[in-house]
This record gives structure tokens, sequence and C-alpha cells, in this order.
């Protein structure tokens, strides 16, 4: 297991191009040349007339995907809010309503993304040690001072706005590993949080109701029944055999070590959770190394799925069995497995080729050359959504956290049985 929470989540760096900014998401919105990019829109953002018609925001809009009935978005642009630049502002919409906005302004994800900077050439293994200690060591004082000043001000300023009315205490989620507590205002009726954790991530939210938990009110209102009806209503059967869950978005990792992160955080929204990578970062513990090296990933894995209301099994290996009737129920299975680029390349290859030839097959896994070229013991790790099985292929179909795979790919089940390290399970 410590081999697995050391090397995990390393492969995305060597599939994603490296961009000035390590967000997927971020890296266009930086790019955006908006007339929004710099302008204070707080007074646009809690004017009654935006909460009462969503189609009154300012800006363009991007959508990410849906959690329950609700619709998340992100601005395509750069604006400020307290007085303080937002480095990404989202939407929660209902029915044509807004219900909440998420502003984050600091995200420690972001700023040291994987930590691979070109060190001079000739250095001894020590040398390098030290060197990269040393450079680490500094973007650490930097990144520090930067939460620490930003934490300040805009608490003040939000107290401010709110007319210099002291903060009182509230508290998001149910399980003792995502509770959190934030500060909260009132400003026109709404209610104003700040979420300050660890030296990471510094969100505000502004929402019309006072949510305590993370799971959608949709969702959270439905009898447990009804919850397990609804997921296993997002299963689709299809007449060559194959059954998948085709609601399950990707959420692209960007340059960051979050690939076993982004894919929980796919599971989480899947089953009505409105969490993201970058708070699932601060509940693992991730620290501030552009690494995953000490995060407790599966403490947190397991805390989703308690937030969610279901049950979780972990096992060393893949038990094609267990995931077909998961998945066939509505629950998607999360695999952290061995990786190699030789193979990515092939699936991806297969993928395009069965869309033009629905006869094609992969490779005879019985043939000793096929079994040869699965990644073995000492490859990277890297984790990948279980999202649909055919079982007179003998294939799953999985999802991975990379910008541009919408589209499921597929693998044999001997491969991914050989290849698996752990393998996560929901249930009810």
């Amino acid at each position: 297991m410590k081999r697995v929470l050391a090397s995990l989540l390393l492969t995305g760096v060597l599939l994603e191009s490296a961009v000035a900014l390590p967000n997927s998401i971020l890296g266009p919105v930086f790019a955006a040349e908006s007339p929004l990019n710099g302008q204070d829109l707080t007074d646009q953002l809690f004017a009654a007339g935006v909460w009462d018609d969503a189609a009154g925001l300012p800006g363009e809009w991007n959508e990410e995907g849906q959690i329950a009935t609700a619709t998340i978005s992100h601005l395509r642009a750069r604006p400020k809010l307290f007085g303080h630049e937002v480095i990404l502002l989202r939407s929660v919409t209902r029915g044509g309503k807004l219900e909440s906005l998420e502003a984050t302004f600091v995200d420690a994800g972001s700023f040291f993304g994987y930590f691979d900077e070109e060190l001079p050439e000739g250095l001894s293994k020590r040398e390098t040690r030290k060197e990269v200690e040393i450079r680490l060591a500094a973007k650490q004082t930097e990144f520090t001072k930067i939460y620490t000043d930003a934490h300040t001000d805009l608490r003040m300023a939000i107290s401010s706005a709110c007319g210099d009315a002291k903060p009182v205490e509230a508290k998001i989620g149910r399980t003792r590993g995502l509770k959190t507590p934030v500060e909260e205002w009132q400003k026109n009726g709404k209610h104003v949080r700040l979420l300050a954790a660890n030296n990471r991530l510094l969100r505000v939210s502004i929402a019309a109701t006072d949510a305590d938990q993370w799971l959608d009110p949709a969702v959270a209102a439905l009898p447990e029944r009804e919850q397990l009806a609804k997921l296993a209503a997002t299963v689709a059967r299809d007449d060559d055999g194959t059954v998948r869950l085709p609601d399950l978005q990707p959420i692209p990792q960007g340059y960051r070590p979050y690939c076993g992160l982004n894919s929980l955080a796919m599971a989480a929204r899947h089953f009505g959770l409105h969490l993201d990578e970058d708070w699932l970062a601060v509940a693992a513990g991730f620290q501030n190394t552009g690494r995953a090296d000490g995060a407790n990933m599966v403490k947190v894995y397991h805390a989703v799925a308690s937030e969610a209301g279901l049950g979780l099994d972990r096992t060393t290996k893949f038990d094609a069995s267990a995931a077909s009737r998961a998945i066939s129920q509505g629950f998607p299975v999360i695999v952290w497995r061995r990786f190699s680029h030789d193979r990515n390349q092939l699936h991806t290859r297969f993928m395009r080729q069965l869309s033009r030839d629905p006869a094609a097959t992969l490779p005879d896994p019985a043939a000793a050359a096929e079994r040869a070229s699965w990644p073995g013991e000492t490859a990277p790790l890297h984790a990948s959504v279980v999202v649909g099985y055919n079982a007179e292929r003998k294939e799953v179909l999985f999802l991975e956290s990379w910008t541009g795979r919408d589209k499921p790919r597929r693998m044999r089940v001997e491969e991914l049985a050989a290849t698996t390290d752990l393998c996560f399970v929901f249930k009810p």
C-alpha cells in the first residue's frame, strides 16, 4: 500500500501537455479575453434579478455537467468579487434559476501542479534532492504568503460588504472526513460562506439557502429506495449486450497529480454530491509538494461513499462479477491500475476501430505475447473509472480524467484483472 500511495497519479503528467496554468479548466479561463476581466461583480451578483433568472448572469459560461437536476457551469473570465481577483467562478442553476455561486480565490493544486521543474545537468542524487528541496521550499513560502494575505484581506472585505457584521460558524458535510467549518455572513438575503482549508484552498460560496451537506437537495429529499431507483435508471443496455453508465462525465485533471481525485469526483457527482477534486485534495490531506505522497486517498474514498449514503468495498483484485453487479445497479467502479503508454495507445486505437467495425476485437489475452505487453509490477499507477461491461465480449468500458477522453474505451477483463492494484466498488 505504501508504494501505491507514493506512486499513484503519476501518469497524467506524461499525457497532458505542459501549460502555464496546470488546471485544464483554469487554462482557458485565464486565456479568455473577456470584458469582465478585472471587473468587480459583487453588486451584480447580489442583484435580485440574477437570482430570479439565471439568464441574467453576466458573461460567457461553459457548462461542466449535471449534479442531480442542477447544472454546473463556470465563467470564462477573471472577474473580482469583494475586491479580490477570482481564479474560477462557478454557478449552480436549476430550472432556470440561480441557486448558488462558488468563487475560488486561492488553490494549491493549480499553483503547484506537478513539481517537475527542469534541473541543471550533472547533479548527483544528493545534489538533486537538495536542489528540489530548496526550490520546493521557495514555492511553499511564496504560496503561504499568497494564501495568508488573501485570507486576511478577503475576510475583512466580506465583513465590510456585509455591513461590518461578525461571521457565525457553520459546517458543511455529514461525514467526519468531509465535514468542514466555514464562516458565514448574510447579504441581501443570501448566505455568504468562506471556506479556508489548511493552507491549500480559499473559496467563497453565495447561496440562496443554508444547505449543510454536500448532497444535492433534490437527492437528499428522496427516500433511500427512490435514490437507488434513480441510480438504476441511469443504466443503459445496448442491443449488443453492453451495459453502461452514459451519464458520467470526465472531470479533466489538467497538469496535476489528481487522477485518483478526479476519478472520485466523477463518481461523487454521479451520486449527487457537490464535490470537486480541489476540496477532495484538502480532505485527503494533500501536501503542497506537487505530488500525491502522504495523502490518505483510501480514507477520502470511503468518506465520499458515506456522504452519499452508500457502502464501498475495497479489494486488491478486480472482480468482474462484483463490478458488473454494481454497474447494473447504477454504480461506477474505480480501479487503481498499472499503466503503460503502449497499452493506452492500443485501447485508443481499438475505440476508433470499433466505432467503424462492430465486429472488431481486442487481442487474445491467452496469447503469451499479448500478456507480456501488459504493464508489470514496476509500472506507474493510474486511476480509471469503469462505467460499463460486455459479458459476452469479456470487455469493460472505462473513462479517464484526461482532457479529450470523454468517450469510454475498452479493455479485456483479463488485462484489467492482471493490472489492478486496488479496486473500489460502490454499493447500496
